[in-house]
């Protein structure tokens, strides 16, 4: 794939941004200061949403300098992690447990947490 095709692929893009950041171990604002963007231009990277091409391209390739990645590197990535959730339970748990609905709130407030925590630190 050409560099100037990627504007039109955005959504995969960022997709695969996403990937290689969490991979690598980055925090969305190291990653950031690392490639020398702003972390709401990572975020709109991030999210597909910038909708002008002159400025996708510009950071994009910030990134893949700092990546040390080519275009076709970044299109043919494959995150080394499994996409699917996993949870770890006490190995005294009965083998049918299952979360009440307070407590999968409660764990989902505290992923909500984790995310915000990533952001700011």
């Amino acid at each position: 794939m050409m560099f100037d095709e990627l504007f039109e692929h955005r959504s995969l893009v960022a997709a695969k941004l996403k990937d290689c950041i969490r991979d690598l171990g980055f925090t969305k604002v190291s990653f950031a200061a690392k490639a020398d963007i702003s972390r709401p231009t990572l975020d709109k990277l991030l999210n597909g949403d910038i909708d002008n091409k002159s400025t996708f391209d510009r950071h994009l390739q910030k990134i893949l300098k700092m990546l040390t990645m080519s275009v076709d590197d970044l299109m043919l990535y494959h995150s080394a992690q499994p996409k699917a959730a996993t949870a770890v339970y006490s190995q005294n748990a009965p083998a049918d447990h299952e979360m009440s609905d307070t407590a999968k709130k409660q764990y989902h407030l505290l992923l909500d947490v984790l995310d915000l925590c990533a952001i700011y630190y």
